[in-house]
C-alpha cells in the first residue's frame, strides 16, 4: 500500500513543470488530430473518404518515433553523452520548438502535400517530448511515478474534450477562414 504525499506533489515546481509540458503536448496533439480532416477539407477540398488513410499517418509516425525517441534518450544517457537532465531538456525543447515551426509553416503553405507533411511530422515529433516529461516522473519520484502520471494525465487528458469546445468557442463556425490563427494557438 503506497501512501502518496499529495501535499508535496501539489507544491512541487518540477511536478507542475511536468504537468504543464504533458498538458501542452496533449493539447497540441488533440487539436491537430481532431481538426486535421477539417483542415484538409476546408483548405484543399479533400474529403474524409479520400483522406482517411492520411489522417492515420500522425498516429503511425508518433508510434514509430516514440520507439526511436525512447531508445535514443536511453542511449544518450547510458553512454554518458548527455546527462539525464540534458536529455530531458533538449528532447522537450527541441520537440516543442520544431512542432511550433512546422505547425506555423503548415498554415502558410498552399500545398496539401506540404501542409500534411508538416502537420504529420509535427505530431510525430511530439514523441521526443514524451521521452522527456513522461520519463521525468521516474527521475524525480520513482516510487510515486504512477500516482504522478495519474495527476499529470488528469490535466493532459482533459484537453481531449476541452480542445474542440475551446476552438469552436474562439472561432465559431468560421474555422476555415482562421486556420492560421488556429495553428498559432496550437503551437
Amino acid at each position: 500500500h503506497i501512501i502518496y504525499p499529495w501535499n508535496k506533489f501539489v507544491t512541487s515546481m518540477p511536478v507542475w513543470a511536468i504537468v504543464v509540458a504533458h498538458t501542452c503536448a496533449s493539447m497540441g496533439f488533440t487539436t491537430l488530430i481532431v481538426f486535421l480532416p477539417m483542415f484538409l477539407r476546408d483548405s484543399f477540398d479533400l474529403v474524409l473518404d479520400e483522406t482517411g488513410f492520411l489522417t492515420l499517418l500522425p498516429y503511425l509516425l508518433t508510434g514509430v518515433l516514440m520507439l526511436v525517441a525512447g531508445t535514443l534518450a536511453d542511449w544518450l544517457r547510458n553512454t554518458e553523452v548527455l546527462t539525464t537532465t540534458q536529455v530531458r531538456k533538449i528532447f522537450n525543447s527541441a520537440s516543442f520548438i520544431s512542432q511550433a515551426i512546422l505547425i506555423v509553416l503548415a498554415g502558410h503553405l498552399h500545398s496539401a502535400n506540404g501542409s500534411l507533411f508538416c502537420l504529420v511530422l509535427a505530431t510525430g515529433l511530439g514523441a521526443f517530448a514524451w521521452a522527456s516529461f513522461s520519463a521525468n516522473l521516474l527521475d524525480i519520484a520513482p516510487q510515486y511515478a504512477s500516482g504522478l502520471m495519474g495527476l499529470s494525465n488528469t490535466f493532459a487528458s482533459s484537453t481531449g474534450y476541452l480542445s474542440p469546445y475551446l476552438i469552436f468557442y474562439v472561432f465559431g463556425d468560421v474555422i476555415m477562414e482562421n486556420w492560421q490563427h488556429l495553428f498559432y494557438i496550437t503551437m
